[in-house]
């Protein structure tokens, strides 16, 4: 009976210290539940966006297409699809800015060459007669040049809302790359512009001209590393303020354009004019450009430090150039026919005249002379889509320089020029092709060619009185250029 009554005191001892642990674990749980509504209802009450706002948004869209830049901000890597943040602003609070990004990097084994000939040929001239006294041929080649290339971009299109119509900013920022060199980030777009009316807009910044032609060889490939001929008609991308209407399918623009080249010719303005109709089967522009020219812009002087102008006597001699030149102008036209979804042909068509310059697939003068020309030229582009991944690409382009005949340099004190330039022209035949396998939107992996031939041709005439009197020389020579590359792009 003790033993029984010992064994229920023991039992009891213990439920009891077990319900008081029960116990205090309760409290504990309920003291966390507490916190947990507390910090729950302060989320609650504090702003996910600041302070005048009621809602933040990232989504993925399609890319902004920016009012009147009619083209002009044109890339050779096409990105349809960019990622939004935007801002809803609440009633009473300032209009909400829209921000889009996207972007691309690219990469290509390049492989490039050329080769050329030249045969010049020099006479001495007694009594009105010319007697051949040399004739020397040139050659040149380099067929071995390995690259591999890359660049990186990114955009940035910002918009707003406001009580006189929208207005934004598109930035493109890019870097290129060849070899173990670092470069530098530079704008290839940097735009601004003010919607009035849903057909009227204002805008300024720098960017591609009107006077360019969106169409043919140069204007409509996708040419990642080539389009290297000089078969295109661009004048260059420059800063501007510009004008635009659009409605439906018809636009128009005009600009007011710095016609600042780097080298040459820095204070004076141009202007540009662009006519656009857009359908769902045929599409086409006419364009036009003119820049002016300060006089003596283009004129030159130094020292020789070698025989100067191939007369021998000249070294160390002072030299002295007056270009004249008269301004640059460029009128075309191009357009578009399409098979729906399956082919496409586009065509240009330009005439143009002024200071001799050279503008790379980039939209930068990368090289010019002074020396005045006139050009005229055309070019296509065939395009097909072999399957929902797979395009391809080939064009054709042809382009005529007629150098306007000039004087060389004077010597010294001599106001008398020693050479009189006369017949210089130049002609450029290209040809490209290209195949792009396209499996998403975010990657492209090509395969582009491009082969293009240079012919030069030109005599000079020593002018009487000179160093150079009774002498005269031709040159004819011919160069070909040819670039194979295998690209990736890769597109966020």
């Amino acid at each position: 009976m003790k033993t029984m009554k010992m064994a229920l005191l023991a039992g009891a001892a213990v439920a009891a210290s077990a319900a008081a642990a029960h116990a205090d674990e309760l409290q504990d749980l309920k003291a966390q539940v507490e916190a947990l509504n507390a910090r729950m209802a302060a989320m609650e009450t504090a702003p996910s966006v600041p302070a005048g706002y009621q809602l933040l948004a990232i989504t993925e869209g399609e890319a902004k297409q920016i009012p009147g830049m009619m083209g002009s901000d044109r890339d050779r890597v096409v990105n349809n699809r960019a990622t939004y943040i935007s801002i809803l602003p609440t009633a009473d609070a300032p209009a909400g800015t829209q921000i889009s990004w996207s972007g691309y990097v690219r990469a290509a084994i390049v492989y490039s060459g050329k080769s050329g000939d030249a045969t010049v040929k020099k006479y001495d001239t007694a009594n009105g007669t010319s007697t051949l006294t040399s004739k020397v041929k040139y050659s040149r080649n380099s067929d071995d040049d390995w690259d591999v290339k890359s660049r990186g971009q990114l955009r940035v299109v910002a918009t707003t809302d406001t009580a006189v119509g929208e207005v934004g900013v598109e930035l493109k920022m890019r870097a290129d790359f060849d070899g173990t060199s670092k470069a530098d980030v530079y704008m290839k777009t940097a735009w601004g512009y003010w919607a009035m009316t849903p057909e009227l807009t204002f805008g300024g910044g720098y960017a591609g001209s009107l006077g360019n032609i969106g169409y043919g060889y140069d204007g409509a490939c996708t040419c990642y590393y080539t389009d290297n001929a000089d078969v295109g008609f661009d004048p260059g991308d420059t800063t501007q303020l510009r004008l635009s209407y659009n409605s439906g399918p018809f636009a128009m623009a005009i600009a007011l354009e710095d016609s600042t080249t780097g080298n040459f010719n820095g204070a004076e303005l141009g202007v540009a004019g662009e006519m656009k109709y857009t359908g769902d089967s045929f599409s086409g522009e006419i364009s036009g450009v003119y820049r002016n020219t300060n006089e003596g812009d283009y004129n030159l002087k130094g020292t020789y430090k070698n025989a100067g102008a191939g007369v021998p006597g000249t070294t160390g001699a002072d030299f002295n150039y007056n270009a004249d030149l008269e301004a640059l102008w460029q009128v075309g036209i191009g357009g578009a026919f399409s098979l729906g979804d399956i082919a496409s042909i586009s065509l240009a068509a330009a005439m143009g005249s002024g200071p001799y310059q050279v503008v790379n697939s980039n939209g930068s003068i990368e090289a010019e002379y002074p020396v005045n020309n006139s050009w005229w030229g055309v070019s296509g582009l065939a395009s097909a889509n072999l399957s929902d991944s797979v395009h391809t690409e080939l064009g054709v382009g042809y382009k005529s320089r007629d150098i306007d005949n000039f004087n060389g340099v004077t010597i010294g004190t001599d106001d008398n020029p020693l050479w009189r330039y006369t017949g210089v022209e130049q002609d450029t035949f290209a040809v490209l092709g290209g195949v792009y396998y396209t499996p998403v939107d975010q990657l492209t992996i090509g395969l582009e060619a491009e082969w293009y031939q240079n012919q030069l041709s030109g005599k000079r005439t020593g002018n009487v009185d000179t160093a150079a009197e009774n002498k005269k020389q031709d040159v004819d020579a011919s160069g070909d250029n040819w670039t194979v590359d295998l690209v990736s792009v890769w597109r966020f």
